[in-house]
């Protein structure tokens, strides 16, 4: 197993059932008084992720065993390396639906980050 080839799996995936979302970029500053703050300073970033119903793991064992309320229906969203996203950041979908971001996790092969994965909660 190569990154490279993991790399190309998730952006085919991501090209042909990936899902646009936006978020409003975040800088910190500093206030008059010393104190780190952050301020959204009108950028908008977008980008094709993927938004799955499981948590993805490329050498995990599928249990077709497991039936009722067994089941973990968390979201999770599923991006490239080079997408920056950051617990706490919450994204808008092309349904227009807001889903906060929990802790961020990558895989890495070999020490190449090939993606990126949260889970989401849906925010009002």
């Amino acid at each position: 197993m190569k990154a490279e080839n993991i790399i190309a799996m998730v952006k085919r995936f991501t090209d042909q059932y990936g899902v646009n979302v936006s978020w409003q970029n975040k800088e910190i500053k500093t206030n008059s008084r010393g104190i780190k703050i952050e301020e959204t300073n009108g950028e908008i970033k977008s980008f094709k992720v993927l938004l799955l119903k499981e948590k993805f793991n490329p050498l995990q064992v599928i249990d077709t065993g497991v039936f009722g309320l067994s089941q973990d229906y968390t979201r999770f969203i599923l991006t490239l390396p080079d997408i920056e996203i950051v617990k706490d950041l919450i994204i808008t979908d092309s349904h227009k639906r807001k889903w906060k971001l929990g802790i961020v996790d990558w895989f890495d092969i070999g020490g190449v980050t090939v993606a990126k994965q949260a889970t989401l909660t849906e925010v009002a």
